[in-house]
């Protein structure tokens, strides 16, 4: 499986999240979206350019999902941090599925047991033999909640053949199994060969998009929110007998702000510097 990838791990310790106050209206989209039974699409694309704070709206999704025990699988592929295996990405769904629903972990347990070459098999196999079968076949679920899987980063993936399966694969399920309790959740850049996957497959299944941009004023806002409110906690909190009051002058926290026209990466970054 791919280690530390999931949403608690200790390795991606402090994880990327959504500011207080930050990006509400996208937050309360998914959810209203994920509970609303009579939804007709079973996958949400959330895409934007990086830096925009993807993984942040898809982390504080998790985190609602997990405090409602609805979360089935959460992956955060990250290239830079080796968690990017595309041939674990089915294992690592399943492990954690089999963390939650006891249902499914006897029949993982047993599955794995008898053919333990799965572990090895295409990743085409390893969606029949870990997802179809048990949830289409053996009904595991059926009549229950919904669970959320969600994969983070898919454009991380080492391999581009394989994030388009992935895509694929998922599609083809949810629009021949619409009463499978599964819902999917897809972040990544709109990288061309992604983009055009979702374009392809639109035409026989409909998903849900939400598009994250860099500076809309929404976004613009945000940044700004979080960096009055880190500058406040670094001088109030962390280092109030060296940072004096009314620091940093207005004009510097403006300056700063249109610097990073609404790109979360850019004002993390600086309020990470500035705080060393």
């Amino acid at each position: 499986m791919i280690r530390d990838a999931a949403r608690d791990s200790s390795a991606r310790h402090p994880p990327p999240q959504c500011h207080p106050g930050t990006r509400i209206e996208i937050n309360k989209r998914i959810v209203a979206w994920f509970y609303d039974e009579t939804k007709r699409e079973l996958i949400l694309w959330i895409y934007g350019p990086a830096g925009v704070g993807k993984s942040a709206i898809v982390q504080t999704f998790a985190d609602v999902l997990a405090s409602a025990g609805c979360l089935g699988a959460s992956i955060f592929f990250s290239r830079p941090n080796g968690r990017n295996n595309s041939d674990s990405v089915l294992i690592t769904v399943a492990y954690e599925l089999a963390l939650r629903i006891e249902e499914y972990s006897a029949y993982i347990g047993e599955k794995l047991a008898f053919d333990p070459r799965l572990m090895n098999a295409s990743m085409k196999e390893q969606f029949r033999a870990l997802i179809i079968e048990p949830f289409v076949e053996k009904k595991v679920g059926a009549g229950g909640k919904a669970w959320g899987i969600l994969l983070d980063g898919l454009d991380e993936l080492d391999k581009r053949d394989r994030q388009r399966e992935i895509i694929q694969l998922i599609t083809i399920f949810v629009r021949d199994h619409p009463n499978v309790p599964l819902v999917w959740v897809i972040s990544s850049r709109p990288e061309p060969h992604i983009t055009n996957t979702f374009k392809q497959r639109r035409l026989s299944y409909k998903f849900k998009e939400e598009y994250v941009p860099i500076d809309s004023p929404e976004a613009c806002q945000d940044v700004e929110r979080f960096l009055r409110s880190s500058f406040k906690d670094i001088q109030q909190v962390e280092f109030p007998h060296i940072v004096a009051k009314g620091w940093p002058e207005e004009i510097k926290i403006v300056k700063l702000a249109n610097a990073a026209s609404g790109l979360f990466a850019f004002a993390d970054v600086a309020i990470r510097f500035i705080r060393d």
